[in-house]
């Protein structure tokens, strides 16, 4: 699936402007990649489009460990909460849409539970 396929799904879903439907889309990588293996993140990373391969490379931080992804889309778009759920929650159906359900699981199985929780 491309990059713009992805962006188009959040779109869809959400009715918010391609620019916010790619933020939440990168956002999302990003906060899901910070939580995986080396090994698994490499597999993640490999699976995206190439836009959002230096996004899924990122390395842990505490700021991404210890900030909730949904304020970090509120801060970033200046949307509500509910908004930021909506976007982000599309994100990561669209990039579920990337890989089947073992590697579905293996990601999760690897991500804070509170992190799963927020995603699905």
């Amino acid at each position: 699936m491309s990059y713009y396929e992805l962006i188009r799904k959040i779109k869809d879903a959400t009715s918010a402007e391609e620019s916010d439907s790619q933020d939440a889309l990168e956002l999302v990588v990003e906060n899901v990649a910070v939580h995986l293996s080396d090994h698994v993140r490499r597999d993640f990373a490999a699976a995206l489009p190439d836009e959002l391969q230096h996004a899924a490379q990122m390395v842990p931080t505490a700021n991404h460990i210890d900030e909730d992804i949904i304020e970090q889309l509120m801060d970033l778009e200046d949307v509500d909460e509910s908004s930021a759920r909506t976007r982000i929650r599309a994100a990561w159906q669209a990039l579920c849409d990337i890989f089947d359900t073992r590697e579905v699981s293996d990601i999760t199985a690897e991500l804070p539970h509170k992190v799963v929780a927020v995603l699905e």
